[in-house]
């Protein structure tokens, strides 16, 4: 990678134009490698809204696909420097190095590990780039995380890679590379904690069964898109055999929202505990936040709120009366309408536009739409669910706005 600042200008004077013109005309633009700076255009438009910071600044090289693909938002990234402590960081598998970069805010000593080159290049650039005195002079290390010594420190941080040799994606966490299972006890003993980030689609449950000393898990989301998990693992171990007693393990849902930040810690396994169903659909209908749905913690919103699950694999919630702060999504109940093929028949007629949701129904949201040729959108929302006692409904919504969230 040869950085100018003729490169420079040129991918700022073209960030609006058609690359594949870019690339046709390439001849055109002497002493420029059009094909380095079409990628670059392309990357940075892919990371406009997820780093803001990093795309307003000119200076900075961004990553190929699959790294900008990978790494974190500015946001979360952000979130993580907020869960760990210590004055000292090594990141095992550093990418693009947007959650390194984060995370190292304000620690004495802070490595950035990769063993691709050209984002060693990168990161080196770009830490130059990005230097303001509120962290320290960044340690590059080009080469094989698993291969190079491990430094003593406070935090070790890891972000695997999610996918197959053939490209496909993976999610457990010995399929992603580093398998963190078998490199865990060394890790444990170079670090105080070890903060590893997981693809969102992965079971907790699995986790907690092949990862050590585990204390914490965190599923993030943004705008209620669920977007990773973080496990951190504390050394010492327990004693061998010991295992996760009850209440070792917090999972903290947190959402990133445009009302604000939701959070929501329960305690596992002991709060885990079944939901209470409810005997109807009462005014109001709760649909948590898309991080309590990955964390399943619906047995502890019926103990935290006056609340009752519509039945027991419908995970949708219902009361009388109105729980402003309840973590999710809240609706008005305007009718509620037994669901059958006579029904579908005629209700683009009484409601010719909606927002449809499904939950535990006979059939997906895109299949009912289809079906019924009611138009996506509008202040309606219409949520299929089976209701205990009552079979399969169709439930006529309005969103309530509530401002903040607990």
């Amino acid at each position: 990678m040869t950085w100018t600042p003729e490169l420079r200008d040129f991918i700022q004077a073209h960030i609006n134009d058609d690359t594949a013109e870019l690339l046709l005309a390439a001849k055109r633009y002497q002493g420029i490698d059009v094909a380095f700076a079409v990628e670059q255009i392309e990357a940075r438009k892919r990371l406009k809204g997820k780093l803001p910071e990093w795309y307003a600044n000119a200076e900075l090289v961004m990553g190929g696909r699959v790294s900008a693909e990978q790494c974190s938002s500015e946001v979360t990234a952000r979130y993580k420097r907020s869960i760990i402590g210590g004055l000292t960081l090594c990141d095992m598998t550093g990418g693009m190095g947007v959650d390194f970069w984060y995370m190292s805010e304000g620690m004495e000593r802070a490595i950035y590990t990769e063993r691709n080159e050209q984002l060693c290049e990168a990161a080196r650039h770009n830490f130059l780039a990005l230097a303001d005195g509120r962290h320290p002079v960044v340690e590059v290390r080009e080469g094989d995380g698993r291969k190079l010594p491990i430094p003593s420190v406070d935090i070790i941080y890891l972000d695997p890679a999610r996918r197959a040799g053939d490209g496909s994606r993976v999610y457990a966490i010995e399929d992603c590379e580093p398998n963190v299972v078998e490199w865990q006890d060394e890790l444990l003993c170079h670090a105080k904690m070890v903060l590893v980030k997981l693809s969102p689609m992965v079971d907790l449950t699995d986790v907690l069964r092949k990862l050590k000393g585990v204390t914490d898990i965190y599923v993030v989301g943004v705008r209620n898109e669920c977007k990773e998990v973080l496990v951190k693992q504390m050394a010492p171990q327990p004693p061998k055999g010991e295992g996760i007693r009850n209440g070792d393990v917090q999972l903290h849902c947190v959402d990133f929202l445009p009302s604000g930040k939701m959070e929501y810690t329960v305690s596992f396994p002991d709060e885990m505990e079944v939901p209470v169903t409810a005997n109807g659909v009462g005014t109001f209908l709760y649909e948590p936040d898309v991080t309590l749905m990955k964390a399943q913690a619906f047995g502890s919103l019926c103990v935290r709120f006056p609340v009752l699950q519509l039945d027991y694999d419908t995970h949708l919630f219902t009361s009388n009366t109105l729980i402003p702060d309840f973590p999710g999504r809240i609706f008005e109940v305007e009718e509620r309408i037994p669901f059958s093929s006579k029904v579908l028949k005629r209700l683009k007629r009484d409601i010719p536009q909606a927002n449809i949701t499904t939950r535990n129904f006979p059939i997906t949201a895109d299949e009912l739409r289809q079906r019924t040729g009611i138009k996506d959108g509008g202040d309606v929302y219409l949520l299929g669910a089976k209701v205990k006692d009552e079979g399969d409904l169709l439930l006529k919504c309005r969103k309530k706005v509530v401002t903040s969230h607990p």
